[in-house]
């Protein structure tokens, strides 16, 4: 906290009332409007109350009245009141409303969109820290002037000011970047090991293309159809790593092998000595040789074997 420092609105004069007595201090004083009084100050002042003594911090921001500052105004003001201490003090704060930097950054990027970036653009503010704060009551419309954009580096700067167009505004100026965004497919709601994913359960949502990383899904048929290998929270992008094929077939289960030939078709009994979905390649025996072949998944605890396995088929 600054110490108080603010410039006298009015000069303080001694006045010809007789001095007031029993004035107490308020070490904690919140005002709204840009004047200090002695009536936020100091308690039972009378019709004092108004005298204007100071300007007031600006919004959002708070000031230290030391004890030599508060005697002064006292002596100034025919008020009898004096400090318990050298430390006594009292601290002022301005009431304020803060501008959200999602208003600011919708801002910037509607002025942007005449230099050719688009409106589904994301903006990130060098230091997001940087806060305007608005006097109570103030308009809130925000303002962008002085706008330079670096298309290629993507790269801008600005001033800010609140209320936009008015000689009296808060300004600031603030530099960023500009992201381009993408869409990728996300969960709606928790989905875990062995459920099957289906178009109900999958929404889109707005991604910085920068964070998309290689193995990150971004079609719909990358997801549908698939069940998670562990279980996978609502809105977080999801990796190839993370989804696979439903099992069709669980190791040590009991399939049906098939072998095709034209119109002749042979199929027997075996045992999965691997698991795996549709579309994969694993191992099975013969039932009846205990004979190892390689056959291709094609559904449920279904296994086709090629020609180089009919011989285990047969037996």
């Amino acid at each position: 906290m600054n110490r108080f420092v603010l410039p006298l609105a009015i000069a303080l004069s001694v006045a010809a009332s007789p001095v007031m007595a029993g004035a107490l201090l308020r070490p904690n004083v919140v005002i709204d409007g840009d004047i200090l009084k002695l009536g936020d100050v100091f308690d039972n002042v009378g019709d004092k109350a108004d005298t204007a003594i100071a300007r007031a911090p600006a919004p959002g921001r708070r000031a230290i009245l030391d004890a030599d500052w508060l005697q002064k105004v006292a002596n100034s003001n025919r008020i009898d009141w004096r400090p318990q201490n050298a430390f006594e003090q009292a601290v002022v704060e301005r009431s304020g409303v803060t501008v959200t930097h999602d208003q600011i950054e919708a801002e910037i990027l509607a002025a942007l969109a005449g230099q050719g970036v688009p409106d589904d653009a994301q903006i990130e503010l060098a230091n997001r820290a940087t806060q305007i704060v608005v006097p109570i009551g103030a308009a809130m419309q925000v303002g962008v002037r002085d706008l330079y954009y670096d298309a290629r580096y993507k790269r801008f700067t600005a001033t800010i000011e609140v209320p936009a167009n008015s000689p009296s505004a808060t300004r600031m100026r603030i530099t960023g970047r500009v992201f381009q965004t993408v869409e990728v497919p996300v969960l709606s709601h928790q989905i875990n090991r062995g459920d099957v994913i289906t178009a109900r359960d999958v929404t889109w949502t707005k991604v910085r293309e920068d964070g998309v990383r290689r193995d990150v899904v971004t079609e719909m048929n990358q997801v549908v159809g698939f069940t998670p290998r562990q279980p996978l929270r609502p809105g977080q992008m999801l990796s190839s790593a993370e989804l696979q094929k439903p099992l069709a077939v669980l190791r040590g289960a009991l399939v049906t092998m098939v072998l095709k030939s034209g119109a002749m078709s042979l199929s027997t009994q075996g045992h999965a000595i691997e698991q795996g979905s549709v579309g994969d390649v694993i191992r099975v025996s013969n039932s009846h040789s205990n004979l190892t072949v390689e056959g291709k998944i094609e559904g449920p605890n279904i296994v086709s074997v090629s020609m180089n396995g009919a011989t285990a088929l047969a037996n």
